[in-house]
C-alpha cells in the first residue's frame, strides 16, 4: 500500500481515490518540465483522429457524448484521461463490510434528475443512456431509527437543516457537546453569545432586500461575498466565518473574503435575494435532489456504459451499470468510434503551424513512462485552467492572460465505512458541523435502491460516512489560499491522516458508544487539489468594461476549443456536461464540417 495513498477500498476504484500518487508524479512533469532523456525519446504512435479529448471527467464525456450523437456513432475520438480509471471527480469508494458491498462518493455528489418529458442535453443524455428520469429510496423503518437523513450528502448542512437531523457539536467545554438541530429554537441552545445567535437567525431569515437596480448579478460580482454580508448588509464578521466552511465545502474551497457574491447567489446564499428556502410542505423527493450510491459516478458509468457498450460488463440494466466491473480491455480497442486511454497525462498540445491556418493538431501525452504523440483534426482540452494554460504551448496571449485570472481551491472527501451506526442513532443525527478540530462536515445518506445491490438503512448494519474537509485561510489573496490549501492537503501520509480522522471522530462520537477498533471498517482519503474554481469579484461578467476572464478563454482558437465546468464558474456534472458538449459542438461546426 502506497503510503501517501493509503487504503483504497475495494472493486475498480481501489486504486484511483482522488488525486493519487501517479497522477500527482505525472502532473508534476508539467510543472517541472520534461527531463531531456524521455523528450528525445517521443514516439510518433500514426494515429490520426478526427477529435482528441484532453479529460475524462463530466466535460470530457459532454464532449464525446456530443461528437457521437452529431456523427451518428461513426468519426474517430481519443480520450485521454490521466487517472486509473475514468470519471474525472466522478468516481466511487467500494467497501466489502459483513456481506454488504458499500459505495460512497470520491467527489462529484448530487443531482437533480430533469423532468419527465423534458427537452435539452441534459435530458437527451438521460433518455440515451437508460438514466431513469424517477428514483425510489429505502423506506425508513421508525422501529429501527427515528434519525432523519437526506438523500444526498450536502443538505444536512444549512440548506435543508431544518428537514434532517442536523448535530452541531460545541466541544467539551460547553453545556452540553452535541446541540441536536439547533435551527430549530432559533440556536437558543447554542452556548454562543446572544447578539451572534441574533445575527445568524437574521441571516438565515433573509428578509431584506439590499438592491433595487435592474442588474443585480453584476452588482453581486463586483464585490466578494464578505463584503455583501459586512458593507453591504451589516452583520458582523463572525456571521462571514460561519459561512466561510459552507463555501470551501459546496462550491469554493476559499474563504467569503475572496469569493465573489455572485456565486454566492449560484449557492442561494443569503443576501444575493436567490435564498434557499426550506418549505416543509414539501417531502424529500419534493426536493429534488438525490445521490447515487457512488455519487455522480452513477451518471458517469451510464454515459461511458452508452458509448462503449462492452465498457462495463453485462446488460444495460440499472443495476449492472451501476455496480457491474469495468471492462478495461474495451475501452482502447483499435476500430472503436470512441477510444479511452487512461494513466495518459497530455503533456503538450499544438497546432501543426500557424493556428489560423493549420490543419492538424498535435497532442504529446505520458504514459507508462514513455512519451508519445497523436495527431487529430480537432481538440477539446476538457481539463481545468490550471493544466491547460500550462501544456498549450501555441495558445495566444489573450486566453494566457485570462487564465491568470482563473484560481482553484482544494478539497478532501473521506469515506469512513462503518460496521454500524448505533452512535449516530444514539445522538439522534444524521449529519454533524463543528467548528474546531480536523474537518468541518459529515453526512450519512438515506440510500437509494438499486436491486439487490441497495445498501441497509439501520443502525445495527453497515453504512459509509462521508467527511468534507476544507482547507480555510480566509485573510490570504485569493492565489495564496488555494496555495496553502493545496500544500496543507498534499503535506500528510495517509497514516497521519488516518489517525487524525479516528482522533476527532473519537472526540465527537466516544461518549454515544463509538469504537475506533471495533466501529469502523476502512477509511478512504479523496485528495482533489483543484476540487473547485474560486470566482473572484469580476470573473463573471469582468471589471471595468473588460471582457469576463471565462468568456475570453470559451472563445478558443484554430482547432482547439475549451470545455470545462469552470467555465461557469461553478463546478457540476450538468454545467460539465454542457460546456464540454459545447465545445465539442463548435469545433464540429466550425473545423470538422
Amino acid at each position: 500500500m502506497d503510503p501517501w495513498d493509503g487504503y483504497g477500498g475495494v472493486g475498480d476504484y481501489a486504486t484511483s481515490n482522488g488525486n493519487v500518487a501517479s497522477v500527482r508524479d505525472a502532473a508534476h512533469l508539467i510543472r517541472d518540465g520534461i527531463p531531456p532523456d524521455l523528450i528525445e525519446s517521443i514516439e510518433d504512435t500514426g494515429e490520426e483522429y478526427d477529435l482528441i479529448i484532453i479529460g475524462g471527467g463530466f466535460s470530457g464525456m459532454g464532449a464525446a457524448y456530443q461528437f457521437h450523437k452529431q456523427n451518428e456513432g461513426s468519426g474517430r475520438c481519443l480520450m485521454l484521461d490521466n487517472h486509473p480509471v475514468f470519471g474525472g471527480e466522478a468516481k466511487q469508494n467500494e467497501f466489502d463490510v459483513d456481506g454488504y458491498r458499500l459505495y460512497g462518493p470520491q467527489g462529484s455528489n448530487d443531482f437533480g434528475p430533469p423532468p419527465v418529458g423534458s427537452s435539452g442535453l441534459i435530458a437527451d443524455i438521460f433518455r440515451d443512456t437508460g438514466l431513469p428520469f424517477e428514483y425510489e429510496f429505502v423506506d425508513q423503518d421508525r422501529a429501527q431509527t427515528t434519525v432523519r437523513a437526506p438523500l444526498e450528502n450536502y443538505y444536512g448542512m444549512y440548506w435543508e437543516e431544518e428537514r434532517y437531523d442536523t448535530g452541531y457539536f460545541v466541544g467539551e467545554g460547553a453545556e452540553a457537546r452535541w446541540i441536536i438541530n439547533p435551527r430549530q429554537d432559533n440556536l437558543a441552545r447554542m452556548p454562543w453569545p446572544d447578539d451572534f445567535k441574533e445575527e445568524l437567525n437574521r441571516v438565515f431569515r433573509d428578509e431584506e432586500q439590499f438592491y433595487e437596480g435592474a442588474d443585480l448579478d453584476r452588482w453581486l460580482d463586483s464585490m466578494s461575498y464578505k463584503e455583501l454580508l459586512e458593507d453591504v448588509m451589516g452583520y458582523s464578521p463572525r456571521v462571514t466565518e460561519y459561512f466561510d466552511p459552507v463555501i470551501a465545502i459546496s462550491m469554493g474551497g476559499v474563504g467569503a473574503d475572496v469569493y465573489s457574491a455572485y456565486s454566492a447567489k449560484d449557492l442561494e446564499l443569503p443576501g444575493t435575494q436567490a435564498p434557499y428556502r426550506y418549505d416543509s410542505s414539501q417531502d424529500d423527493h419534493d426536493v429534488g435532489v438525490y445521490s447515487f450510491p457512488g455519487g455522480n459516478t452513477g451518471i458517469m458509468r451510464h454515459i461511458v456504459k452508452y458509448l462503449l457498450p462492452e465498457s462495463i460488463e453485462g446488460s444495460a440494466t440499472f443495476e449492472n451499470i451501476l455496480t457491474n466491473p469495468i471492462d478495461f480491455s474495451a475501452l482502447d480497442r483499435s476500430g472503436q468510434s470512441l477510444r479511452i486511454r487512461l494513466n495518459a497525462t497530455a503533456i503538450d498540445v499544438s497546432h501543426e503551424g500557424p493556428a489560423e491556418s493549420a490543419e492538424h493538431v498535435n497532442v504529446t501525452y505520458y504514459r507508462d513512462g514513455k512519451i508519445s504523440r497523436v495527431r487529430a483534426k480537432a481538440v477539446v482540452m476538457s481539463i481545468g485552467g490550471w493544466v491547460a494554460r500550462n501544456i498549450v504551448s501555441d495558445m495566444p496571449t489573450a486566453i494566457t492572460e485570462a487564465y491568470e485570472h482563473f484560481y482553484h481551491a482544494p478539497v478532501l472527501v473521506v469515506n469512513v465505512a462503518l460496521r454500524n451506526w448505533r452512535f449516530l442513532d444514539r445522538l439522534g443525527i444524521s449529519s454533524g458541523r463543528w467548528f474546531d478540530g480536523f474537518g468541518d462536515f459529515f453526512s450519512i445518506r438515506r440510500p437509494m435502491i438499486t436491486g439487490d445491490s441497495t445498501q441497509p438503512f439501520d443502525p445495527d448494519k453497515p453504512i459509509v460516512m462521508t467527511f468534507y474537509v476544507p482547507f480555510n485561510y480566509p485573510g490570504y489573496s485569493i492565489e495564496e489560499q488555494g496555495a496553502l490549501g493545496r500544500a496543507e492537503l498534499l503535506s500528510k501520509s495517509y497514516g497521519e491522516y488516518e489517525a487524525e480522522i479516528v482522533e476527532q471522530m473519537t472526540r465527537m462520537f466516544a461518549s454515544s458508544g463509538f469504537d475506533a477498533e471495533s466501529d469502523i471498517a476502512g477509511i478512504v482519503l479523496n485528495r482533489w487539489g483543484h476540487a473547485y474554481i474560486s470566482p473572484q469579484p469580476g470573473f463573471h461578467f469582468g471589471v471595468e468594461g473588460n471582457d469576463a476572464p471565462k468568456d475570453i478563454v470559451k472563445r478558443g482558437f484554430g482547432r482547439v476549443q475549451f470545455g470545462h465546468s469552470e467555465l461557469s464558474g461553478y463546478m457540476s456534472a450538468t454545467r460539465a456536461l454542457t460546456e464540454g458538449a459545447g465545445a465539442a459542438a463548435q469545433l464540429l461546426e466550425e473545423v470538422l464540417s
